[in-house]
């Protein structure tokens, strides 16, 4: 084939693409033209937009109480009946228990008696530490280390040093004469020196002698120590009085003023010592001291059984106090199942128990409304509600969000979020029935926007397709509601846009497709916007 031939070819397939092509285009063209034509148009505009989450439900008692009997007795007194209205702290009703007043009593004596047992284990604590009770010196040691003692063991004596005393008769006649705190010579019989003295005491019951005489003994202290271990040294005493001196009928014998044999009060073993015979102490000064291993465990122990005392008293004291039965709330007595000599036996277990009364306070009423989970964090707490309702068509009532779960319920792996509403007592609506709520969770006013349908979605990128464009512009969106999307840029008041003929729909109360809490624009598969997503009502 020759090269002019070829090239004749190549030539004509160039005009002949081209030519297709050209037509192609114009095809193109006209169908997108005829397409528009065929699109609904919509116009960027201002106003006011509002996100509404609607939802409906039961009308319920805000506060209800069940009174169950948790004792067993038998009913003593009721104070109300059906219909009753009552207060806080009302006294309802009364049981009585012999044996559980009986078993109390019990329970008192057994935590005194325990009370009594942990005290004394301390007090033999107390008493490892043997102490001087007086002043004097240390007369005899009886014991050693690791001797075994008792509470009456003598441990040592004590003698006071400082005063030795007398003790002489005289008769009722002298007694006249003699009082307490009077000097007194005392003349010691074995130095024949006197040495002066004090009256302390006088006896006032006198000892009648072998001669049938009645003696009234006096006790005459004297400064110093004149006593001689071993020996009766005698002495002779005179009283002065203002009349004169006043001459015991005997002599009498020195004796040590005081002589305290110190004992452990408690049995044990001796730990240390920390005196020797001779020595002289203070009182209060520590003498000796005794093993306190099994002390401390007996503490211990005591203390286990005052600690378990207790605890069986209150158990008691619980059950006494469940005998007498009080309104927890203010309200209404709706049913009552119980009357007086009733007996009760909440023990004996049986599903067919009632309670022996319900109260409602029907001034505060409510309404639970599932929430879904893409919406539930734009509901606050103290937001307010609009509530409805086809008993009383026409009238709007206000409510205020009073709770929202901090868990949600699952189903078809959708969670929903409870939200309870609270409103006062509406005139015309009873507890039980149906109310539709709105609470506005989102609004502007004045703002630019678009039919929700004419926002198409990409890559996570919002888009509109302008009348006078064959190119998508990408716009920033805000808040929105099943019908309206704020344009927050890329648009103009005036601004014509295609829409969309395609939607799905999400409710935002507990379902995701024709729900009836009211269905809400959901955006195309191509991504989300970031808000304004949700069950939502212009």
């Amino acid at each position: 084939m020759s090269k002019k031939v070829v090239k004749t070819i190549i030539l004509a397939t160039l005009i002949a693409v081209v030519i297709i092509s050209i037509n192609w285009w114009k095809q193109n063209q006209n169908f997108k033209k005829t397409t528009a034509q065929n699109m609904p148009i919509a116009s960027a505009a201002k106003g006011d937009l509002e996100v509404v989450l609607k939802g409906s439900g039961t009308l319920l008692p805000m506060e209800q109480e069940t009174i169950n009997l948790k004792v067993d007795g038998t009913v003593k007194k009721v104070y109300f009946e059906e219909g009753s209205v009552v207060k806080k702290g009302d006294l309802l009703l009364e049981l009585e228990n012999e044996e559980l007043e009986i078993g109390l009593k019990k329970a008192q004596l057994a935590l005194t008696q325990q009370q009594f047992n942990l005290e004394d284990a301390y007090d033999q604590k107390e008493k490892a530490v043997v102490y001087a009770d007086e002043d004097g010196v240390v007369k005899s040691i009886n014991v050693k280390s690791r001797d075994s003692v008792n509470s009456s063991s003598i441990l040592t004596t004590i003698v006071d040093q400082n005063y030795t005393k007398v003790r002489v008769p005289f008769i009722s006649t002298q007694l006249e004469r003699i009082s307490v705190g009077q000097k007194a010579e005392v003349l010691l019989l074995d130095a024949l020196y006197s040495v002066e003295g004090r009256v302390e005491k006088i006896d006032n019951v006198g000892t009648l002698t072998s001669s049938g005489a009645i003696y009234y003994y006096a006790t005459i202290v004297i400064d110093g120590n004149h006593y001689i271990e071993g020996t009766d040294r005698r002495v002779k005493v005179c009283v002065v009085s203002k009349n004169g001196k006043e001459q015991a009928l005997e002599e009498g014998i020195v004796e040590p003023y005081s002589v305290v044999e110190v004992r452990p009060g408690i049995s044990s073993e001796i730990e240390d010592i920390y005196i020797d015979e001779g020595d002289t102490v203070k009182k209060g000064q520590k003498l000796f001291s005794l093993k306190v291993s099994d002390i401390d465990s007996n503490i211990e122990k005591q203390t286990l059984s005052f600690e378990q005392a207790k605890l069986d008293l209150e158990s008691k004291l619980s059950q006494m106090n469940n005998l007498l039965i009080y309104s927890g709330i203010d309200g209404t007595i709706i049913e009552q199942n119980i009357k007086e000599g009733d007996l009760i036996r909440p023990s004996a277990t049986s599903d067919s128990n009632s309670p022996a009364a319900v109260i409602v306070n029907y001034s505060k009423m409510q309404v639970v409304l599932p929430i879904d989970e893409l919406d539930i964090n734009k509901v606050e707490i103290g937001m307010p509600v609009k509530i409805t309702a086809e008993a009383v068509p026409g009238e709007v009532f206000q409510g205020t969000v009073e709770i929202i779960a901090e868990q949600g319920q699952s189903q078809n792996n959708v969670s929903t979020f409870d939200v309870t509403i609270s409103t006062e007592k509406i005139a015309g609506l009873k507890a039980g029935m149906t109310v539709d709520a709105e609470l506005v969770v989102a609004e502007k006013q004045d703002v630019l926007m678009l039919p929700i349908t004419a926002i198409q979605y990409k890559d996570g990128k919002s888009y509109v397709m302008p009348t006078d464009s064959t190119q998508m512009t990408e716009v920033k969106t805000g808040i929105s509601n099943e019908e309206h999307i704020e344009i927050v840029s890329g648009l103009k008041e005036g601004d014509k846009v295609l829409l969309s003929n395609s939607g799905t729909t999400n409710t935002g109360f507990g379902e995701r497709s024709g729900g009836q809490m009211g269905p809400v624009n959901q955006m195309p598969a191509g991504g989300p916007p970031t808000n304004g997503k949700q069950n939502r009502r212009e």
